[in-house]
């Protein structure tokens, strides 16, 4: 499978830099991230300042991979647009931007949900401006037929 990696000039980056900035000023935003489906982090914003970025981008883009998958599996399509996690101290959204990236939203639990769906539909929308036809690439298939029948031959070769 190949993957290239998402290039975004530096007229953009600072935009979107600057677009998390201002939602992460509203209270009880505690992080950040737009991230391509690889689990390549393109842009953060995080009040702790020290969260692992890369591994909640590579987690985030597993988890809405899965999702979508699942819905497929299941006879939909792969057409998932939002994720919601509820946990006991915060609430997560993992939101699809186009058809590429995705955008986690992390909030104190306190937050009403409805203001942080609102906030990153929002924000995903004006992420779809500036980065335009970028975030239309289409995710990979979860798995290929090559893929299975690669696998299968290597399973034969070993037993």
């Amino acid at each position: 499978m190949t993957h290239t990696q998402t290039v975004l000039s530096k007229t953009q980056l600072t935009t979107l830099q600057t677009d998390m900035a201002q939602l992460g000023r509203q209270r009880g935003v505690r992080f950040i991230v737009l991230a391509d489906f690889s689990g390549q982090d393109i842009s953060a914003w995080d009040a702790a300042g020290s969260s692992d970025t890369a591994t909640i981008s590579a987690l985030a883009a597993g988890d809405l991979l899965a999702t979508l998958e699942l819905g497929r599996m299941l006879g939909g399509r792969r057409a998932c647009n939002l994720v919601v996690q509820e946990h006991d101290d915060q609430t997560v959204l993992i939101a699809r931007v186009g058809q590429g990236f995705l955008l986690l939203l992390a909030t104190a639990k306190d937050v009403p949900l409805g203001w942080s769906r609102l906030a990153i539909k929002r924000l995903a929308d004006r992420i779809e401006l500036v980065v335009g036809d970028v975030a239309n690439t289409p995710p990979p298939a979860a798995i290929t037929e090559d893929f299975e029948q690669q696998f299968q031959n290597q399973l034969n070769r070993i037993w």
